[in-house]
């Protein structure tokens, strides 16, 4: 993992920021007590300082390089790492104060003492919490993106055999009628069947790709529906290496055979389209048929809410499936992803 230099800057920076308004806190408790408010901010952000900036620097750094050791071990060297870092710290504050003319270099080593005793006490019980804070988010992030794999596997799992069982049941449709016909939907069909086993573990493919299988779909649904299909592509070429999520236009293509061509013997027009806008990619399709009911929605299990539910899970917020999009007539669907 690399770190950039801005981030630690910015972590530097936060850092100094939480020693100055720790700083602010024990000010108030010593002038409380009668101490002088100014001094003693300042002496408590130097401690906060010295401190917490080499810890910061250090603790993440180390703590991959402890990455195969038991978590016992990984505390033993934690703390002894804050100790050497409280121990520099404390003595560099001490000088720090002589120099600065809150304390006489007689009372060096009382103040060392003292400072020392109060960083550990702050210092070792903050460590504590927030590695502990770190290693639940860090955990609680693992299940996360565990179970968002599961979730992403199963909405996959519904698409392809639910596409296949569709497709070759056209082809067998077609094989009394026409075996010249049906010999080509077939090998469109083992097409379809090897790039689903090929791309099982594939989230993303590249648009070039996906077009293929919308073609090899369309060609089969179009044996059975004859010229009741007829359907064009508008895809510039430097779009075909655009990743989208597999069987994604497919998905919106099937939605419009189903609804705009298998329940109209007059059959009807689809028009597939890709446009960049600017780092957004949109996948578009639209059909001449009756088009989606006032105040559709879509039910739990329908195809498009698959596809919205992956959509989710691949790309959270930064992806968006409307249905039905704005149109003059007919259907349209828009699936936008972030362009890659």
């Amino acid at each position: 993992m690399t770190v950039r230099r801005g981030d630690t800057l910015s972590g530097m920076l936060r850092t100094i920021g939480l020693a100055a308004a720790m700083g602010l806190v024990m000010a108030v408790i010593f002038a409380a007590n009668g101490g002088n408010f100014v001094a003693s901010w300042l002496i408590a952000t130097m401690y906060g300082t010295t401190i917490g900036v080499p810890a910061k620097l250090l603790l993440p750094r180390l703590k991959r390089q402890l990455g195969g050791m038991r978590e016992l071990g990984q505390w033993f060297v934690y703390i002894a790492v804050m100790l050497a870092i409280i121990a520099v710290a404390s003595a560099v504050t001490g000088l720090a104060m002589v120099a600065l003319g809150f304390a006489r270099l007689s009372q060096f080593w009382g103040n060392y003492e003292f400072g020392a005793l109060v960083s550990l006490t702050i210092a070792i019980p903050a460590s504590f919490g927030a590695s502990t804070y770190a290693r639940l988010a860090e955990r609680t992030h693992a299940s996360e993106r565990i179970a968002n794999e599961a979730q992403l596997a199963s909405l996959e799992s519904r698409v392809r055999p639910h596409f296949l069982f569709n497709a070759l049941n056209s082809a067998i449709a077609l094989i009394p009628e026409d075996p010249a016909r049906a010999e080509d939907v077939l090998e469109r069909l083992a097409a379809l069947l090897r790039f689903s086993l090929d791309r099982q573990q594939a989230r993303l493919v590249p648009l070039a790709e996906e077009l293929r299988i919308v073609v090899d779909y369309l060609e089969i649904e179009r044996a059975r529906f004859g010229e009741r299909l007829r359907y064009r592509v508008d895809v510039a070429k430097e779009l075909e290496a655009c990743e989208v999520p597999a069987f994604a236009l497919q998905t919106l293509v099937e939605n419009s055979v189903k609804y705009a061509i298998a329940t109209r013997t007059e059959g009807g027009e689809i028009a597939i389209a890709a446009r960049a806008r600017g780092g957004t990619l949109e996948l578009e399709v639209t059909d001449d048929g009756p088009g989606f009911a006032a105040n559709a929605t879509l039910a739990p299990g329908h195809g498009l809410d698959t596809l919205r539910a992956r959509l989710a899970a691949l790309y959270g917020g930064a992806a968006t499936l409307t249905a039905p999009a704005p149109t003059t007539a007919g259907a349209r669907v828009l699936v936008e992803v972030p362009r890659r």
